[in-house]
């Protein structure tokens, strides 16, 4: 009932939650001794839920709009909220350091005052998600695990999520579906992998090109691609863009069969059947940038899972697709999953 009311709360005032959390700017000891940003949304309301949200690669770490705004409607359910910023994913590093840094971060909060350790939800956003379901098999989060574990746009088959950003299509239920990949993730792509791609020529003014995009320095990025001529800007050009070439995904293809052992060491398919905690999948339909067969695959390979495929969202937010009366019946699944999850943490 406490779930609806809150519902109700947030449809008459338009998701407006303004007045119901203390935002708190801290910080934290990383992994490498130094200090590091947290944030922490405190519910107004009396409460022993906790939420940790871990972030994927992105420059805008702990100020991520979205995730935030994510916050503030979970201190609207009675939980307090912490978003701590992780370095390696702020600088789009993708590697299994990110494992460890959770870990640390998982082990520091469950053991602040304000935090009841048997009341805490994980959730793991986009290339965050993987990376959680690492780190919840350690030993810091079996000693004390986390109620319940949240995954949002993740990635299941890092080698499937890369194709698909370069190709635009995936596998779904035996079918072909093609969908026009967000143009972040080649850009992360070669941001990562540039050390280990063969240009046949000199890389470093492309790799200057990506490293200003992959900091969100767009005009500084498009200033410097303007100088390159001939194949340097074609190459650069397309990768920042999004608009794959044929010579770009000949370079692409080779990286990832020369990469696949590491490629396969990122990807968390072969851990999720060791999975304990109640986990709860969630996936946009039209998500740009991780295809939702990446959820679907996990709920099948996660024992206590539950999935919902929602044709509201995209990897962002709120798509602006389709007509009122699906958005309403889309709206009620989506009603349904979340009172299911705020139940089973409440318990």
């Amino acid at each position: 009932m406490i779930f609806w009311k809150n519902i109700l709360s947030l449809i008459l005032k338009k998701g407006k939650v303004n007045n119901r959390f203390t935002l708190k700017e801290k910080t934290y000891i990383g992994i490498e001794n130094t200090k590091v940003p947290l944030r922490i949304y405190y519910s107004k309301k009396h409460t022993h839920k906790t939420a940790i949200l871990f972030l994927g690669a992105s420059p805008d770490g702990e100020k991520h709009k979205s995730l935030n705004y994510l916050a503030k409607i979970l201190t609207h359910f009675g939980y307090n909220v912490y978003i701590p910023r992780i370095p390696p994913l702020m600088e789009l590093n993708i590697s299994n350091i990110n494992v460890k840094w959770m870990e640390h971060i998982y082990d520091i909060i469950k053991k602040r005052k304000d935090v009841n350790p048997k009341f805490i939800t994980a959730i793991g956003i986009s290339y965050g998600g993987g990376m959680l379901l690492k780190a919840s098999l350690s030993q810091t989060f079996q000693d004390t695990p986390p109620k319940s574990l949240f995954l949002y746009g993740a990635g299941c088959n890092v080698d499937t999520v890369l194709r698909f950003l370069t190709r635009g299509e995936f596998l779904n239920d035996g079918k072909i579906i093609k969908m026009k990949p967000h143009d972040w993730g080649l850009t992360v792509f070669f941001h990562h992998f540039i050390d280990d791609v063969d240009f046949g020529f000199d890389k470093s003014n492309v790799k200057k090109v990506i490293h200003l995009r992959i900091q969100n320095k767009k005009e500084e990025a498009n200033k410097k691609l303007n100088l390159l001529k001939g194949k340097e800007f074609d190459i650069a050009n397309s990768i920042i863009s999004g608009n794959i070439t044929k010579e770009v995904l000949d370079l692409v293809d080779k990286t990832i069969n020369k990469k696949k052992n590491y490629i396969n060491e990122l990807s968390s398919k072969h851990i999720c059947h060791k999975i304990k905690s109640k986990t709860f999948i969630f996936h946009g339909a039209n998500d740009n940038m991780v295809p939702f067969s990446e959820s679907i695959q996990m709920n099948r390979l996660i024992p206590k899972s539950q999935v919902l495929i929602s044709y509201l969202f995209e990897h962002k937010g709120i798509s602006s697709k389709s007509g009122t009366l699906f958005k309403v019946k889309e709206f009620i699944r989506l009603l349904r999953f979340f009172n299911n999850f705020d139940k089973f943490n409440e318990s």
